[in-house]
């Protein structure tokens, strides 16, 4: 199942209160964390790089934690090069 966009930017990655999507990125300190965006962006034609090894892909909003950053060059996402745990 795909997770909607949030107004922080990120993916979100999971649900809060009322099963609501959330990001748990930026819950806590930035109020965008629990919006979903009004509109999804258009991916076409933009990358995204993983945060940690740089690893670059199509941007795509089902990457684990996906990061829209329509004000740099790239998207940021994470490829697992750190593990999972």
């Amino acid at each position: 199942m795909s997770m909607p966009l949030m107004s922080c930017g990120h993916t979100a990655n999971a649900h809060g209160e009322g099963g609501k999507p959330v990001c748990v990125i930026c819950f806590g300190f930035n109020p965008k964390a629990e919006r979903e965006a009004i509109v999804a962006p258009d991916l076409a034609g933009r990358d995204m790089r993983c945060a940690y090894c740089g690893k670059s892909h199509s941007s795509n909003l089902n990457a684990a934690f996906f990061e829209y950053r329509p004000s740099l060059g790239t998207d940021s996402y994470y490829c697992g090069c750190q593990g999972w745990n």
